[in-house]
């Protein structure tokens, strides 16, 4: 699945990533859009030429709907409705500016906002780019980051995971980037901002297997990626107002489970097409609350979340769906691996 590949290469707490590591292990159907016409005729011909050069870089996603497409085909959940997949397109903003830098050049195709996180589709290229390209440094600034909330005394957490989706046939080295939204920020609020990417390793493969990888060749430069992001306003949301759902504890600064089978209380429950938030009571002292939400659809279709990172002592709990789903086909929600689902009175949606 998504994140556990995501994770290789995520900046984020060791509490949290072995948590999210652990939501892979469930076995889900996951929901996308249709993908064009195009797309489905060049993975048909990348089933008939297995085995070749070619079908490694056929049917290679280049924007987030195709992407999300994607996923769809890998799941095998059934053709998609039209309502679902105008949800994803409304959300797809493109974006299509560019940044070059010795010989490299690095596109943001389009992104898709969420209160928890932002979607970003990366594009490299260029005559110099001869292996996988690894950033070590990327960093968003500008428009809804400029709410951050900053604590005093304690370590900002910003967390944000890099995935190779694939090579095109042009040698176009294509980019899944998910930031998480840091406290204080809500990415659909939009506005101006500036996607910054730095020291790039370029890792080649070794020639023979039994070889050691060698060591990366590094760019010390800095793509710099300014774009507008469209506020998306009168968002659809379910609501909840309390429940009582299992939690997982961990230790803080520590990723060993310190607690599970507990029970606790949620406020204000919210789901909205890209992902939910909710209120709950810290764990005690020294221990981080993690919740795993998993939203089921009306045809037993099950989309994962994945949770925004949290300090100790934060009451507000945030996170994404690993795509946009649509409002009217959610049938409940469960936290955690528990069987109770709570069920959503669709004539109470907002």
């Amino acid at each position: 699945m998504l994140y556990r590949e995501m994770f290789d290469e995520v900046h984020a707490p060791q509490g949290l990533k072995e948590e999210v590591m652990n939501m892979t292990r469930q076995k889900t159907t996951r929901v996308v859009r249709k993908v064009s016409a195009a797309f489905v005729i060049a993975a048909v011909l990348a089933v008939v030429l297995a085995g070749t050069a070619l079908a490694a870089v056929i049917g290679v996603p280049e924007t987030l709907q195709e992407w999300f497409g994607k996923q769809w085909t890998e799941s095998g959940g059934g053709e998609m409705s039209e309502e679902q997949s105008a949800v994803i397109d409304s959300l797809v903003q493109p974006v299509g500016v560019s940044a070059k830098k010795q010989g490299i050049t690095v596109t943001l195709d389009s992104v898709t906002p969420g209160e928890g996180g932002l979607w970003l589709m990366l594009k490299i290229s260029g005559e110099n780019l001869t292996s996988r390209a690894r950033f070590m440094s990327y960093n968003l600034n500008g428009g809804p980051m400029e709410k951050e909330e900053i604590m005093t005394g304690v370590a900002t957490v910003r967390s944000a995971s890099m995935q190779m989706v694939g090579t095109t046939e042009d040698g176009t080295q294509i980019y899944l980037v998910l930031y998480d939204a840091p406290n204080g920020v809500n990415f659909l609020e939009g506005g101006k901002m500036e996607l910054q990417l730095g020291n790039l390793n370029l890792w080649k493969e070794p020639e023979k297997e039994s070889e050691e990888r060698p060591k990366p060749e590094t760019i010390d430069e800095k793509w710099v990626l300014p774009f507008t992001l469209a506020p998306t306003k009168n968002v659809e949301a379910l609501t909840m107002e309390k429940a009582t759902v299992p939690v997982n504890y961990y230790k803080f600064g520590d990723g060993t489970k310190k607690e599970s089978g507990c029970y606790t209380e949620i406020e204000n429950l919210r789901i909205t097409p890209t992902g939910y938030s909710f209120q709950s009571t810290p764990g005690e002292e020294g221990q981080m609350a993690r919740f795993m939400v998993i939203l089921k659809l009306k045809n037993g279709v099950e989309v994962d979340g994945r949770p925004t990172p949290v300090q100790p002592d934060d009451k507000e709990f945030k996170g994404v769906w690993e795509l946009p789903v649509n409002l009217s086909d959610v049938d409940s929600v469960r936290f955690c691996l528990d069987d109770v689902w709570l069920f959503f009175n669709q004539e109470e949606a907002e």
